[in-house]
């Protein structure tokens, strides 16, 4: 997937979502970052393809959008998709991480 495929599956679930962390975040809020490109050759060239990283970050216990994130990654075929959770004590914040590459 390239990286307006990405963006463009991500936007269809939160249209907020940003592309890299910023300082200036709303209570809820969510982004995403590419991390590489994936190994992946033809004709001696790399595909287009990138392993990303989306943030949920919330202090809802049973956040729907969280939810949608995670229905939406993995149901898509060229992604493969890891799930992880991890909450804050000090500000609140649970922190939804959705490790993906992407084929």
């Amino acid at each position: 997937m390239t990286r307006e495929e990405i963006r463009q599956l991500l936007i269809t679930v939160d249209p907020d979502i940003r592309h890299h962390r910023s300082e200036h975040l709303e209570p809820d809020y969510t982004y995403w970052d590419e991390t590489h490109i994936m190994p992946f050759t033809a004709d001696n060239r790399h595909a287009p393809d990138w392993a990303f990283v989306v943030h949920r970050y919330t202090k809802t216990e049973d956040d729907e959008l969280a939810a949608q994130i995670f229905a939406a990654l993995d149901a898509d075929d060229r992604i493969a998709l890891s799930y992880d959770v991890d909450h804050d004590p000090e500000t609140g914040y649970i922190h939804h991480i959705y490790d993906c590459e992407s084929a």
